[in-house]
C-alpha cells in the first residue's frame, strides 16, 4: 500500500483503509497485554517478549535473552544475552529501553497503541522503535513510506500525551 497523503490526516488515511477493506490490525490471537506506567509487555509482563535490548544496538537484530542476565527498570523486566549486555543496560538503560514504552512507533505517530512484533524494529535517532507486524499490516513499511522526522514528531507528541 502506498500512501498518497502524508499529512495531517495520515492517521485517518491508514485507519480508513483498514475499515474499508476489513483488514484488522492485532489479529485473532494477539496476545493479551499488561500495562505498567504505559508500557507495553505481553501478559507475561516481560519486556521485548525476552529480547535482549542492548543486542538491537550491538549486532543490528534481536536475539531472545536469558534469564540468568535480567535486570529490572521501572518494574520492567528484560532479558539479555550476557553478563556484558547487562551491565551495558544496567549503566545506562534509558540508551537501550525501546521508545514510546514499546509500543509500535507508526502506532504513536497515528495517535493510537499497536502492540509490536519484537523482530520489528528500527535504530532511529539512536532510539529503538518497534512496530507492529502481522499477517495484515506491516508498520514497519508503513514508517518507511512516510517522512521520519514527521512520523517521529507526531509520535513524540502523542506518547508525550498518553505517557504522563
Amino acid at each position: 500500500m502506498k500512501l498518497i497523503n502524508r499529512g495531517p490526516m495520515l492517521g485517518f488515511v491508514v485507519l480508513s483503509f483498514l475499515a474499508v477493506t476489513g483488514v484488522t490490525i492485532f489479529g485473532a490471537g494477539a496476545e493479551s497485554r499488561a500495562y505498567l506506567h504505559g508500557y507495553n509487555l505481553p501478559s507475561s509482563g516481560l519486556a521485548l517478549e525476552g529480547y535482549c535490548p542492548v543486542a538491537y544496538f550491538a549486532v543490528g537484530k534481536p536475539v531472545l535473552g536469558k534469564a540468568e542476565f535480567a535486570s529490572d527498570f521501572n518494574d520492567v523486566t528484560y532479558y539479555f544475552v550476557s553478563s556484558d549486555a547487562k551491565k551495558a543496560f544496567d549503566a545506562n538503560p534509558k540508551k537501550f529501553i525501546p521508545a514510546y514504552g514499546g509500543w509500535c512507533a507508526f502506532g504513536m505517530a497515528v495517535n493510537d497503541k499497536f502492540p509490536v512484533d519484537p523482530k520489528s524494529f528500527k535504530i532511529v535517532d539512536g532510539k529503538l522503535l518497534l512496530f507492529l507486524k502481522n499477517k495484515n499490516v506491516d508498520a514497519k513499511k508503513l514508517w518507511d513510506e512516510g517522512s521520519k522526522s514527521a512520523l517521529l514528531k507526531k509520535a513524540d507528541q502523542h506518547w508525550a500525551k498518553v505517557s504522563s
